[in-house]
């Protein structure tokens, strides 16, 4: 679904790199055999390290609060775009070889900037339902877990939205919902709502000093655990993110009342989610 927000920022970014492969191909020509190569090394390089370790993280919206952050933040493309513009100064290299490297990498731009329409695309998602249990908007698949907790939030704040509604604006798809695509689809309807979007990037000790509730948190149960109940019996895969929703403290100031998409309304331990929470989430603020 091209909405406005996306249609802009791939605009915005597709110029981006269009500029910066015109600007290396220059810079480049004043540079060295070797100079050009490294440039090209290194441009290659930063693309990779940046898709699998930087891409997508929730500190963007921190920096680029905007519904499309997860395009804008996506500096991968760029990075293909500097060793694009290097392969056409590559020396002793013929013509047509620069050009078969030239389109691979410009090819791989493209898929990077348009990635999050394109992985929808592939793998279609799961419509969605409007199941709710206690408050708690229940996931229909394995993948809809963010879109389902995303409609558990807003409707406790007062914003009557479904799972359904939420898949496609979060940007899910059939593996699942992108961090940043979960930020979107919750800031977009917060500001149809004239409310803000908070990114949380705190711990558990000021959280519940905050006490300022809901709040959507990423989980994830880590790797190496020695407890085996959140496995045998919560049945948590190791590795494998989950979102859910605190929406405050338990009968009697214990333990938090969790919304969990895959279960429904849970009173956590504090230790439960010291383990399975790693600080990050997303509130609505007026």
């Amino acid at each position: 679904m091209f909405a406005s927000d996306l249609t802009v920022a791939i605009a915005v970014m597709s110029i981006a790199c269009a500029a910066t492969v015109l600007i290396t191909v220059r810079l480049t020509s004043k540079l060295g055999g070797q100079k050009t190569m490294l440039c090209l090394a290194a441009a290659t390089l930063a693309m990779i390290y940046f898709l699998f370790y930087a891409t997508g993280q929730l500190f963007w919206a921190k920096l680029v609060p905007h519904s499309a952050a997860i395009i804008y933040t996506n500096f991968a493309c760029l990075f293909a775009a500097v060793a694009t513009g290097a392969v056409w100064r590559l020396p002793n290299t013929p013509h047509w070889r620069r050009g078969i490297l030239a389109v691979a990498l410009s090819g791989g731009t493209i898929i990077i900037v348009f990635w999050p329409l394109l992985s929808i695309a592939l793998r279609p998602p799961q419509p969605g339902s409007a199941q709710w249990k206690d408050g708690v908007a229940l996931q229909t698949t394995w993948a809809n877990c963010s879109p389902a907790a995303a409609a558990t939030l807003l409707r406790a704040e007062g914003i009557a939205v479904t799972e359904a509604d939420m898949v496609p604006v979060c940007l899910t798809d059939a593996s699942g919902t992108p961090t940043l695509g979960l930020y979107r689809g919750i800031k977009l309807v917060a500001q149809r709502h004239d409310a803000a979007v908070e990114v949380v990037d705190s711990n558990l000790s000021r959280l519940l000093a905050e006490d300022d509730w809901p709040v959507l948190l990423a989980v994830k149960l880590p790797y190496g655990v020695d407890d085996r109940r959140y496995a045998d019996q919560w049945g948590w895969i190791p590795g494998m993110g989950h979102s859910v929703v605190a929406l405050g403290r338990g009968p009697g100031g214990d333990g938090i009342l969790i919304g969990d998409p895959s279960r429904g309304l849970e009173i956590w331990a504090e230790n439960d989610l010291q383990i399975l929470w790693h600080g990050k989430g997303i509130r609505l603020t007026d």
